[in-house]
C-alpha cells in the first residue's frame, strides 16, 4: 500500500490531477461572456504553468521555493473564484484597472530618481496610466489593497461564505490562507524563519570537528507539497464552474477529501 502521505504519492496524484484536468477542460469552449472567462483561463493557464514548476521543485525537494509559488497561486485562485460568480460589483472593470494603480506607483517612484525612463511608459503613456489611476480613485478610492477594495483575507471570507464547502469545512479557503499564504510569506524573506523553512541540520563529529550537514526537512515538503497540490485543484474547480465543467467539481470534492481526511 502506498503511503498517504509521500512524495511519490504526490507526483502520483499530481500527474493525475494534470491528466484531469488537461482531459476535462481543453480546448476552452466559451458559449457566453468571454472577457469574463478570458480573465479566469489566464489565471488557470498560469497556475498550470506554475503547479507544472512545482512539481518539478518537489522531486528535487526544493521547500522554501513550493511554499512562494503556493502562495502566489493562491492568490490567483482567490481572484478565479471572485470572478466565476460575479460577486464584487464591475468586477472586470476593477480587476482590469487596478493594474493602472500600480504601474503609476512605479512610474512616480522612478520619475522621483530621475529615472522614469527606465520603465519603458513614454510621456504620452504615463498621462494616459495617470488618467485610468485618477478615474480608479475618483470611482472606488485611494485604500485599495487588493482590486476588491478588500484585504485578501476579507476576500478568502467572502469566497468561503460564497461556495459550497469542501470536505464539509465551512473554512475551507481561510484553511488555506493560513497553511499555504501565511506560511508561503515566511518563505519570500530572508529571514531565518523563511531560510529555515524547508531545512534540516544533521550535526555531525567528524575527528573532532564539529560540522553540520544540510538536508530537506520531510515534514514540510510533504505540507507544502499537498497543500499546493489543494490550491491547484481550487484553480481546476473555478474554471471548471466558469465553463459549465461539472465534472470539476466532483473531482475536486473527491480530492480535497482524501488529502484533508486523516485515513
Amino acid at each position: 500500500m502506498v503511503e498517504k502521505f509521500s512524495k511519490d504519492n504526490f507526483l502520483r496524484i499530481s500527474d493525475e490531477l494534470l491528466s484531469f484536468q488537461l482531459g476535462a477542460l481543453y480546448p476552452i469552449k466559451i458559449k457566453r461572456d468571454p472577457e469574463r472567462i478570458n480573465l479566469i483561463f489566464l489565471n488557470h493557464d498560469r497556475n498550470f504553468s506554475t503547479y507544472l514548476t512545482i512539481r518539478y521543485l518537489a522531486e528535487h525537494e526544493r521547500v522554501s521555493d513550493i511554499y512562494t509559488l503556493a502562495r502566489s497561486m493562491y492568490e490567483s485562485v482567490i481572484s478565479m473564484a471572485l470572478l466565476t460568480k460575479n460577486i464584487i460589483i464591475d468586477d472586470l472593470v476593477r480587476y482590469q484597472d487596478f493594474q493602472y494603480l500600480e504601474i503609476y506607483k512605479r512610474y512616480k517612484h522612478l520619475k522621483r530618481l530621475g529615472l522614469e525612463r527606465l520603465i519603458g511608459v513614454s510621456g504620452e503613456e504615463a498621462v494616459f496610466v495617470k488618467n485610468k489611476r485618477d478615474e480608479y480613485i475618483n470611482r472606488w478610492g485611494n485604500s485599495n489593497p487588493s482590486w476588491t477594495g478588500n484585504q485578501l483575507e476579507a476576500n478568502v471570507r467572502l469566497v468561503d461564505k460564497t461556495y459550497s464547502p469542501a470536505c464539509n469545512e465551512k473554512h475551507f479557503y481561510e484553511y488555506l490562507y493560513c497553511q499555504v499564504y501565511r506560511t508561503g510569506s515566511q518563505s519570500t524573506h530572508s529571514s531565518f524563519a523563511g531560510l529555515s523553512k524547508g531545512v534540516k541540520a544533521e550535526k555531525l563529529d567528524i575527528q573532532n570537528i564539529t560540522a553540520y550537514r544540510m538536508g530537506v526537512n520531510e515534514s514540510q515538503l510533504i505540507f507544502s507539497c499537498f497543500h499546493s497540490l489543494l490550491v491547484f485543484i481550487s484553480s481546476v474547480r473555478f474554471i471548471g464552474l466558469a465553463t459549465g465543467k461539472t465534472e470539476c467539481e466532483s473531482y475536486f470534492q473527491e480530492k480535497a477529501k482524501y488529502i484533508i481526511s486523516e485515513n
